[in-house]
């Protein structure tokens, strides 16, 4: 199996990705959610914040999106807004969905399970969550330098949780069916790895997708959509490499 650059769609802005079904939702740095459909045509828009997006996440025609002006909130798929969830102890910087729960990171390196509105389970993984996916009973971090794999149960323990493996790697991160996609550590390298502990999450492949620092990454399907903060700003720390 191999990773291919598809096509391109610049967005003048710094952004996050999601995706839903064949829909891709991306926040921007003015507070907006757009989506696109699978061929990037530009569909819906609103504005979701007053400042910048921190992190988006989608399932079941609801959007869940994150910015330091309070919790997390989520909205229907056309922006009517459905709820806002209790503010966090620090900023929320990623969200994912799976099944029943919402898990949302923090820079404190929290991370909160809400079935609905309800505070299910919270885990402090001791550095800052950039980025996380989950495939039960694993929970995926990673910050800049390594990804942490850990068991955890929300149904069983609400604090507890066992490291099971760590690799290199950085954010973001996604699972696409049943493959790992990983950013390398230089940051502009995208890694497929196995999605198994027996295999130790094996690399498979690695392509590299720009000479700038990749800041979102989306999967749908066997599909891999991702923005790159050169196409939209030219900063110190994400000059080429």
């Amino acid at each position: 199996m191999t990773l291919l650059v598809k096509t391109e769609r610049k967005i003048d802005s710094e952004p996050c990705l999601a995706t839903w079904s064949d829909k891709l939702i991306v926040g921007t740095d003015n507070g907006f959610i757009h989506t696109y459909d699978e061929h990037l045509t530009p569909s819906a828009s609103w504005m979701a914040h007053g400042v910048q997006l921190f992190a988006l996440a989608s399932s079941e025609g609801k959007v869940y999106s994150a910015s330091n002006d309070g919790g997390v909130r989520v909205w229907t798929s056309a922006g009517e807004k459905i709820t806002e969830l209790p503010p966090p102890d620090g900023d929320i910087g990623s969200l994912c969905v799976f099944g029943k729960f919402l898990y949302a990171g923090d820079e404190l390196g929290n991370v909160y399970v809400f079935e609905d509105t309800t505070l299910k389970a919270k885990y402090n993984v001791l550095e800052e969550v950039k980025d996380l996916q989950i495939s039960p009973p694993f929970m995926f971090t990673a910050r800049d330098l390594y990804v942490t794999v850990t068991e955890i149960k929300p149904d069983v323990s609400k604090d507890r949780f066992v490291t099971q493996h760590v690799m290199e790697g950085r954010a973001p991160l996604r699972i696409s069916e049943s493959k790992l996609v990983v950013t390398g550590r230089g940051g502009n390298n995208i890694q497929l790895h196995e999605l198994s502990l027996e295999k130790k999450f094996n690399k498979l492949h690695e392509v590299k997708v720009s000479d700038m620092i990749l800041t979102s990454l989306a999967v749908v399907g066997k599909d891999c959509m991702d923005r790159r903060m050169g196409w939209l700003y030219t900063q110190v720390e994400n000059r080429p490499r």
